[in-house]
């Protein structure tokens, strides 16, 4: 058994969302619980990844299906873990990974796992506040290949300039050969797939929810369409609802996916200055772009300069 679920099943629902892998039995048991902590944990959670890191991640699944006191896990991985355990041990009575893996094969989601070779490397840099697996609809294969990527980030709320300075923007990069890292949000994030795809580039849009939510739903057409060209990837199981807490954790893969991260146009408390941020801890270069003194939807832009 692999967490209630009968060894043969959990075989048969791993390798349909890993059709290109000869996987042995070890693989298919880390695989399912990477793909358990994805629902069991919060994205960004330090203390799940600590504990993955001092135990591996199918004992630590075990260490919670277990029940083993908090003491234990103290000693064993350090920390202190009373707090973490009453966060996890509800969702693990309740997640149900068979249902997630099922969905993301019937949605024809890969899940991609560290040191795989389409594993976004820059995400390592995360440490313990790195995602146990990534779920990606699109070209898989292109997280490894992000040597060459920028991302671009700014206001929802876009103006003309803004949205013009993007398009020109992910345009020349792409014709350089640079991929276009966003999040698909309204605004710079969209200006900055759309100019990518009309170029005939490559771009990757992280979501706060489940690859089969697509968020905003205004912007089911574009994500289709960087699902057909590029990929769409998030962190968190089909069928996860995006939060506000999610989105500003979804900020830091975008910063560590790409090798820079330019804020094209924000306000003062814009949500990609969090993203900034993010590229800023990371020692990641940062760039953003400027605009009229007047306006107020430059003022994080004036803010980071």
């Amino acid at each position: 058994m692999i967490a209630r679920v009968p060894a043969a099943e959990a075989a048969a629902l791993v390798r349909a969302v890993t059709p290109d892998r000869d996987l042995d039995r070890d693989a298919i048991a880390e695989r399912f619980a990477r793909a358990r902590w994805s629902a069991i944990a919060e994205p960004g959670d330090a203390d799940a990844g600590r504990l993955i890191a001092a135990t591996g991640v199918t004992q630590s699944v075990e260490h919670l299906a277990t029940g083993t006191p908090a003491t234990t896990l103290d000693e064993i991985a350090g920390g202190s873990f009373a707090e973490a355990l009453d966060r996890w041990r509800p969702r693990v009575r309740q997640v149900d990974t068979a249902l997630h893996l099922r969905q993301a094969a019937r949605f024809g989601a890969r899940l991609v796992i560290p040191g795989e070779p389409e594993w976004p490397v820059g995400l390592d840099d995360l440490g313990v506040h790195a995602p146990p697996a990534l779920w990606v609809r699109g070209d898989a294969g292109l997280l490894g290949r992000l040597e060459r990527s920028i991302a671009m980030v700014g206001a929802r709320a876009a103006t003309g300039y803004g949205e013009h300075v993007t398009i020109e923007a992910a345009s020349g990069l792409v014709d350089r050969g640079f991929a276009i890292i966003s999040g698909a949000a309204f605004g710079i994030d969209g200006a900055a797939h759309r100019a990518a795809l009309a170029s005939g580039g490559a771009t990757i849009a992280f979501l706060a929810g489940g690859v089969d939510r697509f968020y905003p739903s205004a912007h089911e057409t574009l994500l289709t369409r960087i699902v057909d060209s590029g990929a769409v990837v998030s962190e968190v199981p089909l069928g996860t609802a995006p939060t506000k807490w999610r989105f500003l954790q979804r900020n830091r893969l975008i910063a560590a996916a790409s090798r820079a991260t330019v804020v094209v146009e924000a306000g003062w408390r814009s949500g990609s200055l969090n993203t900034a941020g993010h590229a800023a801890q990371l020692g990641r270069p940062l760039g953003a772009v400027p605009g009229p003194v007047t306006s107020s939807a430059s003022a994080g832009c004036h803010r980071l300069i």
